[in-house]
C-alpha cells in the first residue's frame, strides 16, 4: 500500500484516548491510545497493544501490521490509520 491520497486524510490536531490504530489491509486493531496524543507527540507510552501485537517502538520508517505483514498503518511524518477516522494526519 502506498501513502494515502490527500483527499482520504482527515486532519486532526490530536487523537483522543480510546482511538484504535488499525491495519487497513487485514482489519486488525493493533494498538489503542491510552491518553490523548497531540499532533506533535509520539505514541510511545501512549498506546497499549491489542491482540498480542508487539510493544510499540518509535521509529521513522513506515510501520507494517504485525499480523498480516503487508498493511501499513503509519507513514512518516505522521499519517496513521485508525478504526474510528480512517487515515489521519
Amino acid at each position: 500500500m502506498s501513502r494515502p491520497p490527500h483527499d482520504q486524510i482527515t486532519p486532526m490536531s490530536s487523537l483522543p484516548s480510546g482511538t484504535v490504530l488499525y491495519c487497513p489491509d487485514c482489519d486488525m486493531g493493533i494498538y489503542i491510545t491510552t491518553r490523548k496524543v497531540e499532533r506533535d507527540g509520539t505514541f510511545e507510552g501512549a498506546v497499549r497493544s491489542l491482540a498480542d501485537a508487539p510493544e510499540y517502538k518509535r521509529g521513522s520508517s513506515p510501520k507494517r501490521c504485525p499480523f498480516c505483514g503487508t498493511g501499513v498503518w503509519w507513514y512518516p511524518p505522521g499519517y496513521v490509520y485508525t478504526l474510528q477516522y480512517g487515515w489521519v494526519a
